[in-house]
């Protein structure tokens, strides 16, 4: 296995070969920084915050939460959505048995 320096260095030397660096030459991305990518994107397109927890790793979700939490404001949003909609009142189709027309009077054409 690589030591993390070792990986470090040939990530770099990747970035620099590919064109991905800054005016200064130096590489935009870090191993790290994909780390980051992978959670936010997770996220942000609605893996629960439990799982992407479990493939980072991380020992506790308070972990992940603190770090990536803010990434999903949107989730506090559909769950209102849905326990407003379970809430909400079911309308009641009662049948009258009233007739259509008032008697007396023709419909009107």
């Amino acid at each position: 296995m690589p030591t993390a320096t070792t990986y470090g260095y040939h990530f770099k030397k990747a970035c620099r070969a590919a064109g991905l660096v800054d005016v200064s030459g130096k590489p935009k991305y870090t191993p790290h920084s994909l780390r980051h990518f992978f959670a936010s994107t997770a996220l942000a397109n609605g893996i629960p915050i439990h799982e992407v927890s479990r493939w980072l790793g991380h020992k506790s979700i308070k972990t992940t939460v603190d770090i990536y939490g803010h990434l999903v404001p949107g989730a506090w949003h559909r769950c209102r959505e849905v326990m407003q909609s379970a809430m909400r009142p079911v309308p009641v189709d009662v049948p009258s048995e009233a007739p259509q027309t008032p008697e007396g009077y023709d419909e009107v054409a």
